[in-house]
């Protein structure tokens, strides 16, 4: 009889039991199912955080170089800005430097202007007071200065120029022998230049010869036993004999007080 109780009771128990299991195990399903779309979502929400870091990691580094080009290109820039300013403030300084000179220049030029005037007037008073030998060249050439000064084409210095160079031959004629053919009193004759100190004509046929006074200012006779050494002295100035020593009665200098008595 107790036997059959305990069978009862143990049958009951395990109806129970099984009740019980039968009751919970969809309520298990279903927190499995919550928990596992819980994680999908977790990890898919992870990938489109993992993807939207990678695609901020790849702006951040174009980012980084496009900073690094702009930061080099900045460093260039001031390079070459550093070199502009360098190269203005020379030209700055060039300019300043061509601006003194155009003034210097402008000043020296309305100082220079009447220094030529003289030295031309000085030219032509020296020519007339001189040795009356190629007059009409050295006119001519005194006349081409004048004509020159009124030039606005000819600038400062090519008119200074062409005035030294004037200088220059009436220099060259006292270091050398000259020859011409020259109208002297109506006669046709041979004229010598010795330098500027002795001048000579001998007539063509050489029958007799000249020597001109420079204190007179006239012509004056040569002793006849002189006509072959200028003959000679003729031949060397005209660079058909070679030069030889020649004995010419030369024009002694005297003092100013000599002069005067």
């Amino acid at each position: 009889m107790r036997a059959e109780v305990l069978r009862r009771s143990a049958g009951i128990g395990a109806a129970v039991l099984l009740a019980a299991v039968c009751t919970t195990a969809p309520a298990q399903q279903d927190s499995v199912q919550r928990a596992i779309g819980t994680v999908e979502q977790t990890q898919r929400a992870a990938a489109q955080s993992q993807q939207r870091i990678d695609r901020l990691d790849a702006q951040t580094r174009e980012m980084l170089e496009r900073y690094r080009a702009a930061v080099w290109q900045a460093q260039q820039l001031e390079v070459y800005s550093e070199q502009i300013e360098e190269l203005v403030e020379s030209q700055r300084g060039d300019r300043e430097a061509l601006q003194r000179q155009i003034d210097e220049m402008e000043r020296v030029e309305r100082d220079l202007l009447p220094l030529m005037l003289r030295m031309i007037d000085s030219l032509e008073s020296f020519i007339e007071l001189d040795l009356p030998f190629l007059p009409d060249e050295r006119q001519r050439r005194v006349a081409e200065l004048r004509r020159l000064m009124g030039d606005a084409d000819v600038g400062t210095a090519d008119k200074f120029r062409r005035i030294l160079e004037a200088y220059r031959i009436e220099v060259d004629y006292g270091n050398a022998l000259g020859a011409e053919r020259v109208d002297v009193d109506g006669r046709l004759m041979d004229q010598l230049r010795v330098g500027r100190t002795g001048l000579f004509a001998i007539a063509l046929d050489a029958e007799d010869a000249l020597r001109w006074d420079a204190t007179a200012q006239r012509w004056e006779p040569l002793q006849a036993r002189y006509i072959p050494a200028l003959r000679e002295a003729l031949r060397i100035a005209r660079e058909t004999a070679a030069a030889s020593l020649l004995v010419l009665p030369m024009p002694v200098a005297t003092s100013a007080g000599e002069a005067a008595r």
